[in-house]
Parts: structure tokens; C-alpha cells; sequence
């Protein structure tokens, strides 16, 4: 009897030692990956200010919502200069289910042609459901 129980400890102690509970389930974290869909086109408003155009893709594994994209317009190639920025709200900042698409458009209202913007960077936000 005394062996059984001196083994039992031992045994309790590996599985302590590993930081690992055995009896405890897996946590499975499943998230919303949106990204660009596609090349965004660059055209004009009916008020002539410029606009991005393009869809969003949910690539994850659960719904994502209150998306978000951010083009940030540069004067210069260097991108150092900042002139505006355009943000576009995919889906009306409803849910974008995983294999989903969402079209959004982003306007630079402080630009009156496409000449002035000579760069830019896109940033993309979403919550996850």
C-alpha cells in the first residue's frame, strides 16, 4: 500500500512539474483575420473628391464586425508627409462572416485630384464576435 501511494505521488508531481492541468479541456481561440480581397480602385466621387474602392475578406475562423479600413495619403513617395485620411466602414460596420466579402469605399475629402497623393498605407480593424 505504502508503494502505491508513494508512486501515485510521484506521478502527481510529474504532471505538477509540466505546468500542464491533464483533466483541464483545450482552449481553442478562434479569431476573425480580415484582409483586402482584392487591388482597390481608385476613382472619383459624383463631388469630384477622390475615392478608394474595394472589398474586405474575413480569412478566420469566427465573425468579425466594426471593421474599419484606414488609407493613410502621402504627398510624397517617402510616405512622410501626410495629407489625409480616407476611412472606409465594410458592411456598415455590421458582421463579416468567415469566407465573407464586404465592399467598402473610403473618400480623401482633403484632395481634389489624384495627383496630389503620391503614396499611401492601408490599416484594417475589426472586433471579433
Amino acid at each position: 500500500m505504502k508503494k502505491r501511494f508513494t508512486v501515485i505521488l510521484i506521478l502527481l508531481a510529474l504532471f505538477a512539474s509540466c505546468g500542464q492541468n491533464p483533466l483541464a479541456p483545450d482552449v481553442v481561440v478562434r479569431v476573425a483575420k480580415i484582409v483586402l480581397a482584392e487591388t482597390m480602385v481608385r476613382t472619383y466621387t459624383s463631388y469630384n473628391c477622390p475615392v478608394f474602392t474595394g472589398y474586405v475578406k474575413n480569412t478566420g475562423d469566427t465573425t468579425g464586425y466594426n471593421i474599419k479600413v484606414s488609407i493613410t495619403c502621402f504627398s510624397d513617395s517617402l510616405k512622410t508627409t501626410i495629407i489625409d485620411v480616407a476611412l472606409g466602414f465594410p458592411a456598415n460596420l455590421g458582421d463579416v462572416a468567415p469566407g465573407q466579402r464586404a465592399y467598402f469605399e473610403a473618400v480623401v475629402f482633403d484632395c481634389d485630384s489624384w495627383d496630389e497623393i503620391k503614396g499611401w498605407t492601408v490599416k484594417i480593424e475589426w472586433l471579433d464576435r
